[in-house]
């Protein structure tokens, strides 16, 4: 009886001892998915944050151009350019 015992206990501990193994992989496992989602996840936002950039130039570009849409940001944009320069002379001119 008391054998029956210790071998019952010995294999409730090797199925503990399975069990921890098993979990110990899952959580590898999981530790690199989540690695591999935050590399994936840095990839994708300096992606969008190219693709606003982009966007933001060719808006500009498409301002530089006349288009009917842009035309008051065509006339922001020269103003500025204007002021710019002007500044420019006048340090010059100093």
């Amino acid at each position: 009886m008391f054998s029956s015992q210790i071998k019952d206990i010995e294999f409730k501990i090797k199925a503990l001892i399975d069990q921890n193994n098993q979990l110990k992989q899952q959580n590898r496992s999981l530790n690199e998915r989540i690695n591999e989602l935050k590399k994936e996840n840095k990839e994708l936002k300096e992606s969008f944050i190219h693709q606003e950039e982009q966007m933001k130039a060719l808006k500009t570009a498409n301002a530089m151009l006349g288009s009917d849409d842009y035309k008051t940001k065509t006339k922001l944009k020269i103003n500025a350019l204007v002021r710019e320069i002007d500044q420019c002379i006048n340090q010059l001119a100093s």
